[in-house]
């Protein structure tokens, strides 16, 4: 279903609302960036950490993805990192474009290889970043 981003709290639960609103205000979004043009991604750290994906066009959230296990349409952790788009997004990308845009043109001259071995490398020191992979894999089967 889509959700508009400047009104999302009135397609989604209160509680879940109000639930991803104390995350967003706790600070509990981290690594928040925009991967492309339509697509975000972040991570909602609680006691675990919750990997979230959403892709919005036209101010319109036409897709949204969560690992938690909750059985909700929209979970807390989508609604957070939500609040966090509207409220902070655009500054977010633009404190940090320089450098993300920097590193999206030095991976476009690396090698496959390079970047296999650079993956794992990174993926055996970083508990984090190796289950961001595995969810990542999981996702797309």
């Amino acid at each position: 279903m889509p959700i508009s981003l400047p009104t999302f709290e009135e397609s989604i639960n209160k509680e879940t609302c109000e639930r991803g609103y104390d995350f967003y205000c706790e600070g509990r979004i981290k690594n928040a960036f925009r991967i492309n043009t339509f697509e975000w991604q972040a991570i909602v750290q609680i006691f675990d950490d919750y990997n979230v994906t959403i892709r919005i066009q036209n101010n319109i959230v036409t897709k949204y993805k969560c690992n938690c296990e909750e059985n909700t349409s929209v979970c807390k952790h989508v609604a957070a990192v939500l609040y966090f788009i509207r409220e902070e997004g655009e500054i977010s990308v633009t404190e940090d474009k320089a450098g993300f845009e920097e590193m999206k043109d030095s991976l476009n001259y690396l090698a496959p290889h390079v970047l296999r071995y650079l993956m794992l490398k990174y993926a055996a020191n970083s508990k984090d970043f190796r289950k961001h992979l595995q969810d990542y894999f999981k996702s797309q089967k």
